[in-house]
């Protein structure tokens, strides 16, 4: 039987867990996770039908809202996982004070804490993972045993149904088989059929994946193949990452680099010499068992690095995407380490169990100390940025509108308000495939037929874009710009957080306008204030806020002010899917974009504290890897 310390401290980390998690919505893929999974569906390539599996378990718990009760998937296997390493620490040293330590460490870590919280299958992906790890350490430790080869290679075959990271266990388990080639190739054809049983989860691909809502249905095995390679990203499709690994060798020399710089964010700095000692004991231990955890670690660092995160500069939503995500097993193979480089320590002081005790379970303790960092920089408790922020331009559409979306963080939540809290259902929501091209997918407009069909969108999807814009009814999240070929004939009008689409040739009245903006003036204000007060590290919430900014400064500046002070001049460019923004200097006149000019006055006062509120929260230095980015050295050399 186990301590029952380490329950106590699992019961800490699902209370600080639940406490900091995200009670609604959060930004990123969790608005397509949970149309997914409320319909069992699918998301985007590879489609991860496990996980819409298990968030469809998850939506029945009578807790919170939906999106909060998937969440709950997030923190259970996140515990499961440091339970699993707290049993793979154990197994190795057999004290479960210092099987503590690795847990803690892990357990505190930014990124852990930062998946754990949110809807995201990272955790999941983790659990699957240290399962094959700890199948492998029982094989590596007591010998060979065909059951634990069957499990890795169903969990092998399972894994492909979750996130395709997971199949590069298949390295490690292959270095480790070398050492019992002989009874490994003797039990390979059943393990197949094991690996085969995991893999069919996928079947549930061929069989919802064009009933209900999938951003890239599958019909057939051509299809499935195209999704669950994940062939629509091209170059990021898996069978082309893979094919990386063996090109651009230097490539290898920054994924070390960005390697060390994840640990050096994650960890601190007393733990490295812990590793480095954990390293070499492991080997002392067994030479079998140095050989597997080296290569499991080198496999979740060096090597995934290399796949996915190995070039010489990258922006900051690459290092958000990247560093803050993908490397889950790697911080769980560094604690690991760590944890053994403890064992090592205490096995050369007095032979006392007082001290064998104390240092372990004090150095557990200390380990714990960043828990009030993570209560600041990965509390989603109170981050509401992305449910306000889309409620809010749902909220102030006209009945029967067409709302178009580009990028994951206005699409997908639009998707979570329509087929989850059946919000607005009244509004077809199409998204661009990409801000240059005319083409839209109406994939917020499920099913189709009682959209494509109806008297009131017939002429949108007829191709009369100008005849439905004229009644006011087409809005847009990006502002159209050449060479996009519908802004050759409709022209952006800001809106709550969004821009509306009029033909060129109707002359909207600016009064008019204005007055219809003010209407919207208290719902777009709550949105700002969760701009300006969420204290959460994340990315993606900033980019929103960022973005709001303009359609928030252009409400100001209709606002009557009887006898103003003075004036704003304020002016805004569109680049790509971002802008510019230049207060009291003319902008930049190659780029597209709008100026107007806002009053000064007791009527304004309180919105431009908010305003420069809500600038100071979303600064780009708040986020942690911000001076590795290319935006930090970019603006360095100015």
């Amino acid at each position: 039987m186990h301590g029952k310390v380490i329950y106590l401290l699992l019961c800490l980390f699902a209370f600080l867990y639940t406490f900091s998690a995200s009670k609604v919505i959060n930004t990123g893929d969790a608005g397509e996770f949970a149309v997914g999974g409320i319909t069992l569906g699918l998301a985007h390539p590879s489609g991860y039908p496990l996980y819409m599996e298990v968030l469809k378990a998850f939506s029945f718990l009578p807790l919170g809202s939906v999106a909060f009760r998937m969440v709950l998937a997030s923190i259970i296997f996140s515990l499961l996982s440091l339970y699993v390493l707290y049993r793979v620490a154990f197994k190795i040293t057999q004290d479960k004070y210092v099987s503590l330590f690795p847990v803690a460490l892990l357990g505190v870590s930014y990124s852990f804490w930062g998946q754990s919280v949110v809807m995201k299958f990272y955790p999941l992906n983790l659990f699957i993972i240290s399962l094959m790890l700890y199948a492998g350490l029982k094989v590596a430790l007591e010998g060979y045993d065909r059951r634990w080869q069957y499990l890795g290679s169903f969990l092998l075959g399972l894994t492909l149904a979750s996130h395709h990271t997971g199949f590069m266990m298949v390295v490690p388990l292959f270095i480790l088989s070398l050492f019992y080639l002989r009874d490994v190739l003797r039990h390979l054809p059943l393990s197949l059929v094991f690996f085969f049983l995991g893999f069919l989860a996928n079947l549930h691909m061929l069989i919802r994946g064009n009933r209900v809502f999938a951003p890239n249905p599958v019909y057939d095995l051509e299809s499935f193949l195209t999704v669950f390679l994940r062939k629509p990203y091209q170059s990021a499709s898996s069978v082309d990452v893979v094919k990386s690994s063996w090109q651009d060798l230097s490539g290898y020399y920054y994924a070390v680099k960005h390697t060390f710089i994840i640990l050096i964010s994650n960890f601190p700095v007393y733990t490295f010499p812990l590793f480095v000692l954990g390293f070499f004991w492991s080997f002392r231990l067994s030479r079998r068992l140095g050989v597997y955890l080296s290569a499991f670690f080198l496999t979740y660092s060096v090597l995934l690095a290399k796949l996915t995160f190995s070039q010489p500069l990258m922006n900051m939503d690459q290092w958000y995407i990247g560093a803050h995500q993908y490397f889950l097993p790697m911080l769980s193979g560094y604690a690991l380490f760590c944890g053994l480089g403890l064992y090592a320590l205490v096995r050369w002081l007095k032979n006392t169990e007082l001290l064998k005790v104390a240092v372990p379970v004090g150095v557990s303790a200390w380990a714990l100390l960043p828990v009030f960092e993570r209560l600041i920089d990965q509390n989603f408790n109170d981050n509401y940025v992305a449910y306000s922020i889309s409620k809010a331009v749902l909220s102030s559409l006209p009945v029967g509108s067409v709302y178009l979306t580009y990028g994951d963080n206005h699409t997908f939540e639009s998707w979570y308000f329509k087929y989850v809290a059946r919000y607005r259902e009244d509004i077809c929501s199409n998204d661009y495939y990409s801000p240059e091209s005319s083409t839209i997918q109406p994939r917020g407009c499920y099913p189709l037929r009682l959209y494509k069909n109806s008297y009131v969108f017939s002429e949108f999807f007829r191709g009369n874009m100008a005849l439905f814009a004229s009644s006011g009814r087409l809005y847009s999240v990006i502002y159209l710009k050449p060479p996009n070929p519908l802004s050759n004939f409709l022209k952006n009008l800001f809106w709550v957080f969004s821009l509306a689409l009029v033909p060129k040739s109707v002359e909207v009245p600016e009064k008019v306008w204005n007055k219809r903006l003010l209407s919207w003036q208290e719902l777009e204000h709550i949105a700002m204030l969760d701009c300006a007060n969420y204290i959460t590290d994340d990315r993606f919430s900033s980019v929103l806020c960022t973005y709001s900014l303009p359609m928030f400064a252009y409400m100001m500046s209709a606002i009557e002010v009887p006898n103003p002070s003075g004036e704003v001049s304020y002016d805004i460019r569109y680049m790509g899917n971002t802008f510019r923004v230049s207060i009291n200097v003319p902008g930049d006149k190659k780029y597209p974009g709008e100026a107007f000019r806002i009053p000064l006055g007791a009527q304004t006062r309180s919105f431009f504290d908010l305003y420069n509120a809500v600038v100071e929260n979303n600064k780009p230095e708040k986020f942690r890897y911000y001076k590795y980015t290319a935006e930090y050295k970019s603006r360095s050399k100015k």
